[in-house]
């Protein structure tokens, strides 16, 4: 067995994303697989390693939002089968609601860096449930349903030769290259901290040694330094709840709010090694935006 890290060129930079290639005794699975727009990138990945379109035999999602999920159509149209959380199903088959909704967060980026979803057809998804195990290139994934950033967000989980390998999605934040530094997206409409948190925990005691990042690539080697990722990863996340519900709390205007988040952003960047390049790609208004959005929505009273 084998993993193999594709870049994907999300939002047209280098390292932003990946999508896995699982080569297996029998076959090849892919875990995530960018957005529509960098299809062709995947595609030319894909061939790099000898593997066709045609020739990836499972599709393993963590999740539907469009830099996960945005190319499932095009690899369900070539003979993928794509395996998703129950609440996803619905979405990929009719995907108008998703593709509404991410033009609402990501506005002019939105044609730019992810374009539509292709419709995925009903025979070629199925339904993966908390604790599910399912076979694919030669393997056997569990699926461990893991709230938090999005509430159809699965961790899949793969034993192999004694590593227990943890595919993440977004449930341990974005480690922004050539750093330390671990953002943590908290989107509209179903950023659910409380949720998130108790993911990262049942993760951790799952004890993977490897851990793959959507959004960073391979952490980990061994279950101790997997883990202290993990704690990490918590220990962030936390202090970012607490800093965006009093900033909420104080009811200020959106630029102000902006400028308030990215200079603590910024300097907490800074700080972990993130170099002023990466700043601007990683850390731009643009995600703080999408980040206080789903802070308003979660911690806004409802009359």
């Amino acid at each position: 067995m084998r993993i193999v890290p594709i870049d994907v060129g999300y939002l047209g930079l280098a390292e932003a994303a990946n999508a896995f290639l699982v080569r297996g005794p029998v076959g090849d699975a892919l875990v995530e697989c960018g957005t529509a727009t960098t299809w062709s990138t995947l595609a030319a990945g894909l061939a790099a390693h000898g593997v066709a379109p045609a020739g990836v035999g499972d599709l393993l999602l963590t999740h539907i939002h469009l830099d996960h999920a945005g190319a499932a159509g095009h690899l369900a149209e070539a003979g993928a089968r794509v395996r998703v959380h129950p609440f996803g199903v619905a979405h990929l088959v009719d995907p108008a609601r998703l593709v509404a909704s991410s033009r609402r967060v990501h506005g002019t980026a939105y044609d730019r860096f992810y374009g539509d979803l292709r419709a995925v057809a009903s025979e070629r998804i199925l339904a993966v449930e908390d604790g599910a195990r399912i076979e694919a290139a030669g393997l056997v994934f569990e699926a461990m349903h893991t709230p938090g950033h999005a509430r159809h967000h699965v961790v899949w989980l793969l034993d192999h030769a004694g590593e227990r390998h943890a595919f993440m999605g977004d449930l341990a934040g974005i480690l922004v290259p050539g750093s330390e530094f671990v953002a943590v997206p908290t989107p509209p409409p179903e950023f659910d901290p409380d949720a998130w948190r108790a993911s990262l925990a049942r993760v951790i005691d799952a004890r993977p040694s490897h851990l793959w990042l959507t959004h960073g690539g391979l952490v980990g080697g061994s279950a101790r330094v997997a883990e202290a990722f993990l704690r990490r990863a918590s220990d962030r996340l936390s202090t970012e709840v607490s800093w965006l519900r009093e900033l909420v709390a104080t009811g200020v205007d959106e630029p102000t709010c902006i400028r308030a988040y990215g200079r603590r952003e910024r300097a907490a960047a800074r700080a972990a090694g993130v170099d002023d390049a990466r700043m601007a790609d990683f850390v731009d208004d643009a995600f703080l935006r999408m980040n206080l959005g789903g802070a308003r929505r979660a911690f806004t009273p409802r009359p």
